[in-house]
């Protein structure tokens, strides 16, 4: 069970202890102790300061023996010069558990050296402490209540993120942190992030080890500067992909990669063709950019996932429709010639004017329910495709109510202008039976609407389940990649 595993205390700790933290916005600790308050903590907070009465409303100790308990957690931010001090006290007090946030201990390069790296495992082996980083930013648990929606254990992230199914493991604080500074535009959920920085005790290793039992993640993502334990990782990753996907961001290889790594972190990358072929032997998803990373974690959280590579494409824009197409099979994904009886299915429900050998080009044609429910539906029983895209999901209500704003056409209109209420009512009478024949049939349907991702129709359209993206090359490149992880999981069934 992933309780009994160590990094489970980690995020589930019931009272933490700050060293570093001040009254001022500039500190780090100081904000980690804000995102504590932010994400309602329930635990207890104790601040360690020589000279402040209080930090954020919290009764601080000049040191951790004054604290009245043995805190679960401790986080340091302080010169690194500090810290074996610092972990010395910690381990006389009987803490088990430390982030150590601060840099300063292996991302010196030249003739900089320092041996502080060896003083503070020294000292935690002799105290029997387990700590994260040095060089992270800590870690987020939204399932630290699971029956309260607002709580997390945070001093990780700055929004409030929705609970999800994805976690993440990353050697970059900035990867599993900053990503998710835009909540509004991400319909992606997440579970956990631990940042593990240097790792100078903890590794990416541990931390699959504890997602692979994790109950609230289905959904891993790893940002890799280097793998220290190799063999283990290789054994991890073949029990756990049949099981949970794990897409993975690798950083080595390159020149100038190679250089930012050992002046960032002082590891030296591995052989890129290495990690690739490590990556596909495993089943892991890989991916050279953050953006695909998030788009395949969402369509991997959606939980509706293809059978095989076979798309079907709706659109009511010939142009569109053949882009999504020819990146497809540039992809390896598959657009089939829908058989005759498909075919006269589709003629008997679309103008004349349309397509309907795949892709099935409605043209301009404002019927909605055939556009949003019919068709999907026909598509999804018929068994010839495993995934749908659909182009052509516009707000056309919103562009007319933007119309009535000018005086002299208002003047003339003979459209409506339908109330908010009326506009919910539809997107949920549109998208709820696709929604339910995409779970049904097992057939993820991506919508694809160029407006704003935060009109009022494309919020309309999130809020109803539909997974939205604004235009079609990401949705179809990730696909693809969650095509070949399906493929390899078939083959280890």
């Amino acid at each position: 069970m992933s309780r009994d595993h160590f990094v489970h205390g980690f995020l589930n700790p019931k009272s933490v202890a700050f060293f570093g933290a001040n009254n001022k916005g500039g500190s780090l600790a100081a904000i980690q102790i804000m995102n504590l308050i932010k994400s309602e903590y329930s635990g207890n907070v104790y601040p360690i300061h020589p000279k402040l009465e209080t930090i954020m409303g919290f009764k601080t100790y000049k040191t951790i023996s004054n604290v009245p308990e043995i805190p679960d957690l401790v986080v340091i931010v302080l010169t690194a010069k500090i810290v074996p001090q610092v972990f010395k006290e910690c381990g006389e007090k009987g803490v088990d558990k430390i982030i150590l946030i601060s840099g300063g201990f292996r991302e010196l390069s030249g003739d900089r050296k320092n041996t502080l790296t060896e003083e503070i495992n020294e000292i935690a082996g002799k105290y029997g402490i387990r700590f994260i980083g040095p060089n992270c930013l800590g870690v987020f648990n939204n399932w630290f209540e699971k029956n309260h929606s607002n709580s997390a254990f945070n001093i990780a992230i700055w929004e409030h993120l929705k609970k999800g199914n994805f976690s993440i493991a990353s050697q970059s604080g900035t990867l599993s942190s900053h990503i998710w500074f835009d909540p509004e535009n991400l319909d992606l959920g997440l579970s956990k992030s631990l940042s593990v920085g240097n790792e100078a005790n903890i590794d990416i290793v541990d931390c699959l080890e504890y997602y692979k039992d994790d109950e609230e993640t289905e959904v891993i993502g790893l940002y890799i500067e280097e793998l220290k334990r190799g063999k283990r990782f290789l054994e991890l990753a073949r029990e756990i992909t049949p099981k949970k996907p794990i897409i993975a961001i690798y950083v080595g290889g390159s020149q100038g990669g190679n250089r930012a790594l050992q002046s960032h972190t002082g590891s030296l990358a591995g052989d890129s063709k290495i990690y690739n072929a490590v990556f596909k032997e495993t089943g892991v998803i890989k991916t050279d950019y953050v953006q695909e990373f998030l788009d395949i974690a969402l369509i991997l959280s959606n939980k509706i996932l293809p059978k095989g590579n076979r798309i079907g494409i709706i659109t009511n824009s010939g142009g569109p429709g053949a882009m999504i197409a020819n990146n497809a099979e540039k992809h390896g994904l598959v657009v089939p010639e829908f058989s005759e009886s498909l075919q006269n299915e589709l003629k008997a429900i679309l103008p004349t004017t349309a397509g309907f050998n795949n892709p099935v080009d409605c043209t301009f044609d404002m019927n909605l329910p055939y556009f949003y429910i019919n068709l999907p539906e026909i598509l999804m029983k018929s068994g010839e495709v495993d995934s749908i895209f659909q182009y052509g999901v516009v707000g056309f209500q919103d562009v007319m109510n933007d119309y009535l704003q000018n005086e002299k056409i208002a003047k003339w209109a003979e459209f409506e202008n339908p109330s908010e209420e009326q506009m919910d009512k539809l997107a949920e009478k549109l998208l709820k039976p696709t929604m339910k024949n995409s779970r049904e049939y097992s057939v993820p349907i991506f919508y694809i609407n160029p407006m704003s991702f935060t009109s009022p129709w494309s919020k309309r359209l999130r809020r109803n389940g539909a997974m939205l993206f604004k235009l079609w090359d990401r949705s179809v490149n990730a696909l693809a990649k969650v095509c070949q992880y399906i493929e390899y999981k078939q083959k280890q069934e």
